[in-house]
This record gives structure tokens, C-alpha cells and sequence, in this order.
């Protein structure tokens, strides 16, 4: 892990475009020339799992361990930590491409769906369990495939997830309001068609799955 002054962070937060941020302060900027994205964590209370393992670390080895189950994700550049501010950096080159969500606002295709429940289906029979699973941490790439992005939060098993977790894991793609809006009933039963295809679950786990998206109003798909 590399260090970085007070000075240099600032300065490199100056300089670059604003992402994202929070109460504390930015937490996602972008490189002048838009081809770096630095996420900043700050550990938030002082007695937590981030002393131990940061979460900057925790992206980093994330990211690594996707990469080697043949996943689309990050390239992380490096992983730098301020100890004056408090901070660790990690930068990893921008991933090409546009996120799900923004693709199915403008249009909700098939396509995506199907694409998306045999990701899904594939994250799971290789035990990946992904909690921050939603349209916006998803990047239709260059390449036409799902890339993964903001992936501090996940953890890895030796096995296929369970039918609990895979149940767990799907609610998170209906939590945000904003997703609900633009995922209809009829998109959410082609995703997971398209996911009981791929996974060969059983009737009870794929009925449930299905009635998680009752709630999603009625629309055509184009």
C-alpha cells in the first residue's frame, strides 16, 4: 500500500470532477481526463471491521478474486491511504461503458433482462454473493457484457449460494425506489426466467423469486 500526504490528496480532489459525496465529504471523483475513478474511504466509527480490513483493500482483493472467476470488474491502479486525514484511495482505471440502470430508462429491453438473470445466475453457482446487487452498480460494457462495479461489500464461498442466499441476494434489485420504477413485471419474470434456466433450481425457490417482482407495475418491453 502506497502513502499519500494530506497536500497531494486534496490537491488530487481539487483537480478532479466530483462523483459523488456524503456528509464527510467527497466519496467518488473522476481524473481531469476521465479515465481514472478514485473512490475515497473514510472508516466511519472508530471501533469496526474497516480497522482491521479496510475497505479500500477489501475492493482491491474483491476485485482480484472476480477477475479470476472470469468476471468483468475494475482494474484497480493502486490502493493509497492518508494517514493525516484518515482516508485510503483506491484508483482503478474507469471501466467503459453505461450502467443498467441509465440503459433500461431509456429503453427496457429484453436483452437486458435475460442478460442480466444469467449473470445473476452465474454469480451464484460460483458462490459469489454480491450485497450491493442493483441496476446501478452494473455496467453494460464495450463489449456487451455486464461489468461489476463498487464492490467492497460481497463475500466469496466454495460453493454454490444456498436457496436462502440466492433468495436474500435478489431482494436488493428491488429495494430502490428508482429501480422499481423502470423494472415492470413483465421485465422482472424475463430475468428470472432467464436465471431458473441457468440455474436448474427448484419450482418453490423460482416460484418465490417470481413473486418478488408482484409489487412492479404492469408495462410492455420493446
Amino acid at each position: 500500500m502506497n502513502s499519500i500526504s494530506a497536500v497531494a490528496l486534496k490537491s488530487l480532489i481539487a483537480e478532479s470532477r466530483l462523483l459523488e459525496a456524503d456528509g464527510f465529504g467527497p466519496k467518488v471523483v473522476e481524473s481531469p481526463d476521465g479515465k481514472v475513478i478514485h473512490k475515497l474511504f473514510r472508516r466511519k466509527r472508530w471501533l469496526s471491521s474497516a480497522l482491521l480490513r479496510p475497505y479500500a483493500i477489501r475492493f482491491w482483493r474483491n476485485a482480484q478474486r472476480l477477475q479470476r472467476l472470469g468476471f468483468a470488474t475494475v482494474n484497480v491502479i493502486q490502493v493509497s491511504r492518508c494517514r493525516q486525514l484518515g482516508y485510503h484511495l483506491l484508483s482503478y482505471n474507469k471501466v467503459p461503458g453505461q450502467s443498467l440502470r441509465d440503459l433500461i430508462k431509456e429503453a427496457p429491453r429484453i436483452e437486458y433482462f435475460v442478460e442480466l438473470g444469467q449473470f445473476v445466475a452465474r454469480l451464484h453457482r460460483s458462490g459469489v454473493y454480491f450485497r450491493s446487487l442493483h441496476l446501478g452498480n452494473l455496467l453494460w460494457d464495450n463489449q456487451q457484457d455486464l461489468a461489476l462495479i463498487d464492490i467492497a461489500d460481497m463475500r466469496f464461498y466454495r460453493r454454490p449460494l444456498s436457496v436462502s442466499e440466492r433468495l436474500r441476494n435478489f431482494r436488493p434489485l428491488l429495494n430502490r425506489v428508482e429501480d422499481r420504477e423502470i423494472i415492470s413485471r413483465e421485465c422482472w419474470c424475463v430475468l428470472v426466467d432467464a436465471y431458473v434456466e441457468a440455474s436448474a433450481i427448484n419450482e418453490s425457490l423460482s416460484r418465490t423469486i417470481y413473486d418478488l417482482g408482484g409489487q412492479l407495475r404492469p408495462a410492455s418491453l420493446t
